[in-house]
């Protein structure tokens, strides 16, 4: 709305007013300006303020965070020093407490072998004397059997001559008789005397050697590696019947891998082995049944039977029980080459198999096939060795190549683990109690002794690492029991074995003195004293 001064213009003082109201206006629209454009550069300013603030704040704050990290850093750096520091201190300590218990365990062992030293001393002091006295007592003996000889022959020689003088009378007296008789002219009577009785000769006893000689054992051993080489052969020949006959190839096939991974699953245990042991029981069953292709079972046995009705059997069933055999002897070197009791529950099983009546052949146990397979990788069992520092020697004690063709052996620390655990499964398999059993023991007890005596009957000069090293694997954690199955024997052979082989030999070997350490363990931690 217009002022009504602004056309008054015939007014002068309503035009002034009008000016001045004018100034007025224009004079609050000024100061308005002028507030409006201070107050505009105080914000203005106000923001350039915060926004330098901000800018600072965070350049405080990235500060602030770099010297922190870096701290964090001093910090974990610090902690891990401590720590790096706690950890050598307290493998310093635990190095010194072992030293320690170590010096003491080879100061009791010292100590240990001191005793049983002097204890055998004494014991042979005592022989000594024993003898001594046995001695004298026999030169007594024979003194008093010489005095009565004697004297019994002086008696023999005065009855003769009593006797003698006796015969004469009586001739005389005859004589006087017959004159008599023939002056009466009286007929003489004849006399008759009786024929002398006839004794018999004595007949000479019959003497059998009481140990194998070496030809004897080389020609088993020959026999047993023939059967592992025929097996090889065999397995070529199966492979051969697998591609013409495509069903029995997959047969094959499936219960080969079933076998394997049945083997491969037996631990420590006996309801956990019931499920693998019975799955290869159904394979080798199902086998059994399989009647071609046929096979001639003798060639797989050592001392085959006579007068069988037939020679023939199911050759899928000597396949899969070769493959069985060929998974135990895997499994004990894999299992039982660092911890020895885990051989047990293989070797538990491995001889139930083979004692199973249905998987022998006309009643005989067709365990050889396991053994020929021993027979190959560890001869020592058995009384085959050489000198280890030749490669003849070498093969013959059971050594290998690292790999497949190479010229090079497998190290020492493999070798004396594959014995032991090989060792351990033949112990595993020998030493088997079936006197409760139904079933018929496919491997007696008395193969363990054999072999136990084939080891520890080695000449001392003779005596290697391996002989030592599968001893220890026989007798370790089966003291028990070869005391149970050979009574007092068995303790004469065990102290032979860990006392008198051991420095018969002279052997300064780590695996001769682990054997030579086992009385002393037993005597510690089972009370056993030999």
């Amino acid at each position: 709305m217009e002022s009504p001064y602004k056309k008054a213009l015939d007014s002068p003082s309503r035009q002034l007013l009008w000016e001045l109201g004018r100034l007025h206006i224009g004079d609050r629209e000024a100061f308005q300006a002028k507030l409006e454009k201070e107050s505009n550069e105080r914000e203005s300013a106000h923001r350039e303020a915060l926004a330098a603030a901000a800018k600072e704040h965070e350049r405080i704050r990235r500060s602030a965070e770099r010297e922190r990290e870096k701290l964090d850093l001093q910090i974990k750096a610090e902690r891990a020093r401590r720590e790096e520091e706690e950890r050598r201190e307290l493998h310093k300590e635990q190095q010194r407490q072992r030293e320690e218990k170590l010096e003491k365990e080879l100061a009791q062992r010292r100590r240990d072998i001191e005793r049983v030293q002097a204890e055998e001393a004494a014991i042979r002091k005592a022989a000594k004397l024993e003898q001594s006295r046995a001695a004298e007592a026999e030169a007594r003996r024979l003194e008093k059997e010489r005095e009565d000889s004697e004297a019994a022959e002086r008696t023999a020689q005065k009855e003769a001559a009593e006797q003698k003088l006796r015969e004469q009378e009586s001739e005389a007296k005859a004589t006087a008789a017959a004159s008599l008789q023939s002056r009466l002219k009286a007929q003489p009577t004849a006399v008759t005397t009786p024929a002398p009785l006839a004794v018999p000769a004595p007949v000479a006893p019959r003497v059998t050697p009481s140990t194998q000689s070496d030809p004897v054992r080389q020609a088993e051993h020959d026999r047993y590696l023939e059967i592992h080489k025929g097996l090889k052969e065999f397995r070529k020949f199966m492979a051969d019947q697998g591609k013409r006959n495509p069903t029995l190839k997959t047969q094959m096939g499936d219960m080969r891998r079933i076998i394997k991974k049945c083997v491969g699953q037996l631990t420590s245990g006996k309801e956990s082995n019931r499920q693998p042991r019975n799955q290869i029981m159904e394979v080798l069953k199902t086998a059994a049944g399989i009647t071609h292709p046929e096979v001639d079972v003798p060639m797989f046995m050592a001392n085959p039977p006579s007068g069988t009705s037939t020679t023939k059997g199911p050759a899928l069933l000597i396949y899969l029980l070769n493959i069985f055999a060929k998974a135990l002897i895997a499994q004990f070197i894999n299992e039982a080459s660092i911890v020895s009791t885990a051989a047990d529950p293989i070797g538990v099983v491995g001889s139930q198999i083979f004692a199973s009546s249905e998987f022998r052949w006309n009643s005989f146990s067709l365990i050889d096939i396991l053994i020929a397979k021993y027979h190959f990788v560890c001869p020592v069992l058995f009384g085959i060795y050489g000198n280890e520092e030749t490669n003849q020697g070498r093969y013959r004690s059971g050594w290998v190549k690292e790999n497949k063709g190479s010229d090079h052996w497998i190290s020492e620390q493999k070798h004396f683990e594959r014995m032991t655990g090989l060792g351990s499964g033949y112990a595993a398999i020998s030493l088997r109690n079936y006197d409760k059993s139904r079933l018929q023991n496919p491997y007696p007890i008395y193969n363990f002794w054999r072999s136990l005596a084939a080891i520890i009957n080695t000449p001392p000069q003779e005596a290697s690492s391996t002989h030592f090293t599968v001893l220890k694997a026989l007798l370790e954690n089966n003291e028990t029991r070869i005391l149970d199955f050979f009574g007092n024997a068995g303790r004469l052979a065990l102290r032979k074995a860990l006392i008198g082989f051991p420095r018969e030999s002279g052997s300064k070997s780590v695996s001769a003195k682990s054997v030579a350490m086992l009385p002393d363990i037993w005597r510690k931690d089972k009370k056993l004293f030999l």
